[in-house]
C-alpha cells in the first residue's frame, strides 16, 4: 500500500486527540510531509477519532489532490503555509484542546517561563489574530509567528503544533494542553512563580543545541 506507514501514523495519532478529549465529531487536522514534497493530510467531515488508512488524501504542495477518494482537510492552506516557509518540518497537528483552547478564546497568552519541559521541548507558544477557518486568513496571522515557533494557539480557533515527526507535533499538542491545565489550577490556588531569567536563557541554549544535535 502506498504510503502504508505514514497513513498508519496518522490514524493513530487521530484516535489519539479523541481519545484525549482533543478534538469532538470532525474536528482537526493531521498531516505528513510525504519524502517526494507531497502532502499526506486527513479528509474534510470526517471524525478524526475513527478514521481508517483508505480516507487519507494526498495533495501536492500548491494543494491538488492527487490520491484518494476524500476532499483534503478544509485547513490544507495552512499546512501547506507551515511547510513552504519551515523546511525542517515534516508534520503538522491541529486541535482544540479545552484549556489551551479556551485561553486562546479569551486571548490569553501562555507565559513562557513557568515550567522547564514547556521551555525545553515546545519554546514560546504565541497567541495569533483570529483568520477565518479554511482561507488564506489563517496563513496570514502564522506570518509574524512561523520562522522560530513550533506551537501555536489560533485565536478562537485551536492549537497548532508542528515537528520534525507526527509524533513530535502530537506530544507537542499534548504539553501545550497539560501546561495550559496546570496554569489554571495554579491560578486558582495562589501566584504564579515563574523561572529566574538566568534558567530560560540555559534551557533555551539546551533546546537549540537538541535542534542542532538532531541535524547531524
Amino acid at each position: 500500500m502506498i504510503h502504508q506507514i505514514e497513513k498508519q501514523e496518522i490514524v493513530r495519532f487521530g484516535h489519539l486527540l479523541y481519545q484525549k478529549g482533543f478534538i469532538a465529531g470532525s474536528d482537526g487536522n493531521l498531516s505528513i510531509r510525504l519524502n517526494d514534497g507531497n502532502i499526506l493530510i486527513t479528509p474534510s467531515g470526517l471524525p478524526k477519532g475513527f478514521l481508517d488508512e483508505d480516507n487519507m488524501v494526498v495533495i501536492d504542495p500548491k494543494g491538488k489532490p492527487i490520491l484518494g477518494s476524500q476532499k483534503p482537510s478544509s485547513e490544507y492552506l495552512m499546512h501547506l503555509y507551515v511547510y513552504q516557509k519551515r523546511p525542517d518540518i515534516k508534520a503538522c497537528c491541529h486541535a482544540h484542546p479545552p484549556y489551551s483552547t479556551a485561553f486562546s478564546v479569551v486571548e490569553r497568552v501562555l507565559p513562557a517561563n513557568i515550567l522547564p519541559e514547556v521551555v525545553l521541548f515546545v519554546g514560546n507558544i504565541p497567541l495569533t489574530e483570529y483568520g477565518s477557518p479554511g482561507t488564506l486568513e489563517v496563513p496570514k496571522t502564522l506570518e509574524k509567528y512561523i520562522a522560530g515557533n513550533d506551537a501555536f494557539m489560533l485565536r478562537n480557533h485551536g492549537i497548532l503544533t508542528i515537528g520534525r515527526t507526527l509524533a513530535e507535533a502530537y506530544y507537542r499538542m499534548e504539553t501545550v494542553e497539560h501546561y495550559s491545565k496546570i496554569i489554571y489550577i495554579a491560578e486558582s490556588a495562589g501566584k504564579l512563580n515563574f523561572l529566574d531569567i538566568d534558567e530560560v536563557k540555559r534551557l533555551e541554549k539546551m533546546r537549540e543545541s537538541f535542534k542542532q544535535g538532531s541535524k547531524k
